[in-house]
């Protein structure tokens, strides 16, 4: 029924829905440079009104429904799937980037160059085959190309170590995030069971989720109270009743394996998809290099009649023969060992192999072309990582700015809400001050 005191308790209701409106605009603001927070909006609905005899139906004031995150989870959805695809081709393109410098081509350094100084210096021999410092230049050439070799087999293989390092390292970060996302789970699910939001932690989970994405891709659904499962691969690593790990096993570095709960898992994005594709380009460099090394040494030293070269089963190993170290005179210059002075054909036609077509691994080509072909497929490969970063990153900007439109604190807005909620509040205040006269007037300024 209508009355002053009814009248209070309207006027109350006004003070503590602007108070709590006031509250939560504060907390926008005071996290407006909070990272992944959604601002909050208090939502204000009239109460359950009554019916007055003779007059109709009354208002009893305002009510609080709920305090909500304003997001759009669709927007968020998009967010994790583009920066799953980001995070890949960031990674692959730093490997990539890593590997054209272990090539370090072009170059007065890498092994084109070196390669080149080579030949030519069997060239040279060819025009003074009786030269033992032509011999000594050819035996040093031939040193600083295994030497060259040598480095960059190596190199590789420390890329290789390093990228499986980091490999393991994201399978820790993946297991740390489904563990935080786990205890989050069960916060959200003891404040959801009382029909209460979490909103901050729902924020803080949203978070997790886009770190997580830039490890591996994953599927969300959405269980009973706002929990969360996630699997990948098709596997269940966090559900309602608690966590698993992500296993890996390198026990072969070409084909490593990922496992949950005993069941195998693959990933198409995120991080580790990418260091897994570094690591197939970065294997097939190393046979390819390899078998360049084998090719190329086989083809000398089949020239040559005896071996330059020795060790050549990879690039790695090879090495100029000890016998042709030790004793430089041992070079073959003639058509054979005893050939008159002035017969240089057997170093011409050595020398002639720069131009010549071999069936290396990566196709028929000489010898420098086959080495180029692996460069110039680590810098296409460099490439096309680029460009997919440079597109996913123009994708995902255009995503959080339409995240930040929707959830992201406006300053400017939530100062035109407090002035808002301010003046609402005093309102209210001034409905009490003057009930407050009122009742004084009824109770102590009438009667007797």
């Amino acid at each position: 029924m209508s009355g002053i005191f009814n009248t209070i308790n309207v006027a109350n209701k006004g003070l503590q829905a602007s108070q709590t409106a006031l509250h939560t605009t504060g907390h926008n603001i005071s996290n407006a440079n909070t990272e992944g927070f959604s601002r909050q909006r208090v939502e204000l609905k009239a109460s359950l009104a009554y019916t007055l005899g003779g007059v109709g139906q009354l208002g009893t004031g305002v009510k609080m429904e709920n305090i909500i995150r304003v997001v759009d989870d669709y927007v968020n959805k998009q967010i994790r799937q583009e920066n799953s695809t980001l995070s890949k081709f960031a990674v692959k393109s730093e490997v990539m980037e890593q590997l054209e410098i272990i090539f370090n081509e072009p170059s007065d350094t890498g092994l084109n160059f070196n390669l080149g100084e080579m030949f030519d210096a069997w060239q040279e021999l060819s025009k003074n085959p009786e030269s033992l410092n032509s011999k000594t230049i050819v035996v040093e050439k031939s040193k600083t190309m295994t030497d060259t070799l040598n480095h960059i087999a190596s190199q590789l293989d420390s890329l290789k170590d390093s990228t499986i390092d980091l490999i393991e390292k994201n399978v820790e970060n993946f297991n740390s995030i489904v563990q935080k996302l786990d205890a989050l789970n069960k916060q959200i699910f003891n404040i959801s069971v009382k029909g209460q939001v979490p909103n901050d932690l729902l924020d803080q989970r949203d978070l997790l989720l886009k770190d997580l994405s830039a490890i591996a891709d994953f599927e969300i659904n959405f269980n009973n109270y706002n929990r969360i499962s996630v699997t990948v691969g098709g596997q269940e690593v966090l559900g309602l009743n608690g966590y698993t790990e992500l296993a890996i096993d390198t026990t072969d570095v070409h084909n490593i394996q990922f496992t949950v709960d005993g069941k195998p898992v693959n990933f198409k994005n995120g991080t580790i998809a990418g260091y897994q594709d570094a690591l197939i380009e970065l294997a097939q460099q190393q046979d390819n290099l390899n078998n360049f090394a084998q090719t190329m040494a086989t083809a000398i030293n089949n020239a040559h009649g005896t071996p330059i070269f020795d060790n050549i089963d990879s690039a790695f190993t090879i090495t100029v023969h000890d016998d042709i170290k030790n004793d430089n005179s041992k070079i073959i210059a003639g058509e054979t060992p005893t050939s008159p002075e002035g017969d240089g054909s057997r170093a011409l036609s050595i020398a002639r192999l720069r131009n010549e077509k071999f069936a290396f691994k990566n196709g028929n080509n000489t010898i420098e072309g086959s080495y180029n072909d692996m460069v110039t497929k680590v810098g296409i490969s460099k490439e096309q990582a680029d460009n997919m970063v440079a597109n996913q990153e123009v994708l995902l900007d255009q995503l959080v700015l339409r995240r930040e439109s929707t959830s992201g604190v406006s300053i400017d807005e939530e100062v035109t809400n407090l002035i808002k909620f301010q003046k609402s509040y005093e309102a209210n205040a001034k409905v009490i001050s003057v009930l407050t006269e009122m009742l004084d007037v009824l109770i102590n300024r009438t009667g007797v």
